[in-house]
């Protein structure tokens, strides 16, 4: 998640506060909403027609690249925002078109959505996707860390020894789980530096630990040893705005970690100290990332869908895929078998998903919802592979974070680790 995902309308540098509204929309949304979308009334609901986007969110949906496959989660993202923006009859209407083909996005999740409960329309729209997408639960909680203020974000594993590292944005360190359960530091908090802890990757030449930071706009990728002790630190050149995500390390120990504010990928290579950027052709927000199997390209999950891109950022291609399935708002990313397990957690309800690759890689054939509607889904952001077994974070509470500050501090509970058996 980064710094939670995020829907357009609340990414960064925009009006997330949603203030002033505006009367007109730009021509490039209305040809966004299908002219052969009625407006639902029924008389059990009477909806409001007030209310616009404001101008930078116009703005924002006006950037969506054309080819983005994931048209149904844009449409998803404009109906939350239409009902935000007080315009139940837009909301709906949107709703009724992002939902003609029964994608896994559940509106019943949103509380944008709470003034449409018992709104026929709205009603019929939750009862078809519940009635194609059932609750999932195959998981159970496997670990348990007492420390309710750690905010984590990332999971990596050392299949050698059975470690798992678990990584903490609030208190800037990272955490060790032994395989017979003892939970310790691995990385002191604010260790040489580091800001707050997001993605984690062990490195399987040596078994060291790479890791993402960042804090107000500032982010470093940080290089541990076995035992913790710091190697490096690389920090971006950039002048601008950065948040490292997510990250990989190739076989030959080049690094590439997604920077969700910059819309890029950097790329460390092996033996070299300057981060090299590359550009995601405006494609927002990048989060998850994963190694294709031959490591020639890498799977980069941005806004409303995924990219598979050379490791070099040439012959960037969407992934194509069925209308029932949706690749908007991953945020872990993993490939296992010929299929991507993912993560999805912005909007449409809390899942993890296994989407099946064609041979080429380009395109996903068929979708399956591995959780859905779960209590163990309470706010996942990422997680790591070892075998048969999917290991993610259920409750992050990232979402009581914000710029190293805590909110509703009262609410924080033990963090909880969960484990899912793949086929």
């Amino acid at each position: 998640m980064g710094r939670g995902g995020t829907s357009v309308g609340a990414l960064p540098g925009f009006d997330v506060k949603r203030k002033s509204l505006m009367k007109m929309l730009i021509p490039c949304l209305l040809l966004l909403v299908s002219s052969s979308a009625s407006y639902a009334q029924t008389p059990d609901c009477n909806l409001e027609g007030e209310g616009e986007l404001t101008t930078s969110r116009q703005k924002r949906f006006h950037a969506i690249r054309p080819d983005t496959p994931d048209r149904a989660a844009v449409l998803f993202d404009m109906a939350i925002d239409y009902a935000r923006a007080g315009n139940s009859r837009k909301s709906v209407s949107l709703l009724e078109e992002a939902l003609a083909d029964t994608p896994w996005l559940d509106p019943s999740q949103e509380e944008a959505f709470h003034l449409l409960y018992g709104c026929a329309a709205f009603e019929k729209l939750v009862a078809k996707v519940q009635q194609k997408y059932p609750p999932v639960t195959a998981s159970h909680v496997v670990h348990t860390i007492p420390q309710k203020d750690l905010i984590p974000e990332g999971l990596a594993f050392d299949p050698v020894d059975g470690t798992l590292y678990v990584s903490s944005i609030f208190h800037r360190k990272i955490v060790k789980i032994t395989s017979d359960g003892n939970i310790s530091d691995f990385v002191a908090e604010g260790q040489d530096g580091p800001l707050g802890v997001l993605g984690l990757k062990v490195d399987a030449r040596d078994r060291s630990l790479w890791a993402a930071s960042e804090l107000r706009g500032q982010s470093a990728l940080f290089h541990f040893d076995r035992s913790g002790k710091t190697l490096g630190h690389y920090a971006p050149q950039r002048p601008s705005r950065h948040e490292f995500n997510d990250l990989v390390v190739t076989a030959k120990g080049d690094v590439l970690v997604t920077d969700d504010l910059d819309d890029a990928v950097y790329k460390l290579p092996h033996g070299t100290s300057k981060l090299l950027r590359m550009d995601l052709q405006n494609r927002f927000y990048p989060n998850g990332i994963a190694l294709a199997t031959d490591e020639k390209s890498v799977y980069v999950a941005h806004a409303f869908g995924i990219i598979l891109m050379d490791l070099d950022g040439t012959a960037i291609t969407e992934v194509q895929k069925p209308k029932d399935i949706s690749l908007a708002q991953v945020d872990g990313l993993y490939v296992r078998q010929g299929s991507l397990i993912a993560i999805q957690n912005v909007f449409g309800g809390n899942r993890i998903v296994q989407l099946r690759l064609t041979p080429d890689g380009k395109s996903i054939s068929n979708g399956k919802l591995l959780e859905f509607r779960s209590p163990n889904l309470e706010l996942p952001t990422t997680g790591t592979i070892n075998k048969d077994s999917f290991y993610y974070i259920v409750n992050s509470q990232i979402d009581h974070e914000e710029d190293g500050k805590l909110r509703g501090e009262e609410k924080l509970q033990p963090v909880k680790i969960a484990v899912l058996k793949l086929d």
